[in-house]
């Protein structure tokens, strides 16, 4: 997506979620867990990607670890959003959003020969050939949860929901055009949380979301857990930090007609990281 696109969605969920915080201040039964909330924060992660172009069946091409073969930075840092809101009389329905995103590129001189699919034009790149390579992904998910227990002390959900994720991999001689995939892939998911009021100020939050699917010739992974510890020491302001995994993988095997996917081969990334952020809440 456009960094204007971005700038566009962050400034509406902005204006969404800050406008009835001056209206309405917590929750209307009186327990501790926010009506609306909109986190901006600042990740720190440690990546291992890899990709390959065509089937491994035909014995076309070779998974490579763009971190070790394409000299792909394995650390990066990046800024996420992340808002929610609960509506209903008994607040246990919520929905949640979250975006953020890596863009990664390098030159580096092969060692090892990479064989190309007949279709993205076959032919070899040969050892001691100079090439560029990128591996960009941007993870967008939206989810619906709802608190099966909800009380003063606890928040139990369980919910689903989908990861939408545009991913750019690719490489190319210098001079020469990308050989690449662009995908932008729906993943449904689903999720459990549980949030602990350790005391009226800290807060433990825990989720997980995970996902399977095969679909003929198409399969996709995820799984995605998060920890984090949130410090409510102001009015309608918090800090929070934690730590977030995640394994992502998408195979196609043949051309597949699930939505998104026109790609052949199989793409995968995984990280874990470290999360800072201040929560802005009612």
């Amino acid at each position: 997506m456009k960094n204007t696109a971005r700038l566009a969605l962050i400034t509406v969920l902005c204006l969404v979620f800050a406008q009835p915080a001056s209206a309405d201040d917590g929750d209307p039964q009186g327990l501790p867990w926010e009506t609306g909330y909109v986190n901006f924060g600042y990740y720190v992660v440690g990546l291992d990607s890899s990709f390959r172009f065509g089937t491994d069946n035909l014995g076309v091409g070779i998974e490579i670890n763009v971190e070790e073969f394409l000299d792909l930075d394995s650390t990066d840092t990046a800024f996420r959003l992340d808002a929610g809101y609960r509506f209903g009389k008994t607040r246990r329905h919520g929905v949640d959003f979250s975006w953020f995103g890596f863009d990664r590129d390098s030159t580096r001189t092969v060692g090892t020969a990479i064989e190309l699919p007949p279709e993205l034009g076959g032919g070899t790149i040969p050892v001691g050939t100079t090439i560029d390579s990128i591996f960009n992904f941007d993870i967008f998910k939206l989810k619906y949860r709802y608190s099966v227990f909800l009380d003063e002390r606890i928040d139990l959900n369980l919910g689903t929901g989908l990861y939408v994720m545009p991913i750019e991999y690719g490489l190319r001689e210098l001079g020469d055009e990308f050989t690449k995939e662009d995908i932008t892939a729906p993943l449904p998911v689903i999720s459990v949380g549980f949030d602990l009021a350790i005391t009226p100020k800290w807060f433990l939050k825990q989720g997980l979301d995970m996902m399977y699917l095969k679909l003929g010739d198409f399969e996709g992974r995820i799984l995605d857990t998060h920890l984090a510890v949130e410090y409510r020491g102001w009015k309608n302001v918090a800090l929070g930090a934690g730590i977030d995994g995640i394994l992502v993988k998408i195979d196609a095997e043949d051309e597949t007609d699930y939505p998104g996917i026109d790609m052949v081969g199989v793409v995968k990334f995984s990280y874990i990281g470290a999360l800072a952020y201040v929560k802005f809440y009612y």
